[in-house]
């Protein structure tokens, strides 16, 4: 699988982030919606909110997985992580 890379603004830290925790941070709907399709993933609200991101570098996050059972550590300063 190729990763799609997407610029995403508003990220200051490095780390992993489930896209409800990218949600909290600031407006990052489009950015996440992009890059669910560029990995041929589907954009409902579970996929949004409950998919795994990684932050690399100026801002930009790449896909990794969807959590089928959620996301924990949102709000943490850990990293996001699948349950």
């Amino acid at each position: 699988m190729t990763a799609s890379v997407v610029k995403a603004d508003s990220c200051n830290d490095s780390g992993v982030y489930c896209g409800q925790s990218l949600l909290n941070k600031g407006n990052y709907m489009d950015h996440i919606i992009q890059v669910l399709q560029a990995n041929k993933q589907p954009t409902d609200k579970q996929h949004i909110i409950d998919s795994l991101f990684d932050y690399v570098s100026n801002g930009d996050i790449v896909y990794e997985e969807f959590c089928a059972n959620g996301c924990g550590g949102i709000g943490n300063t850990e990293d996001d992580f699948c349950l």
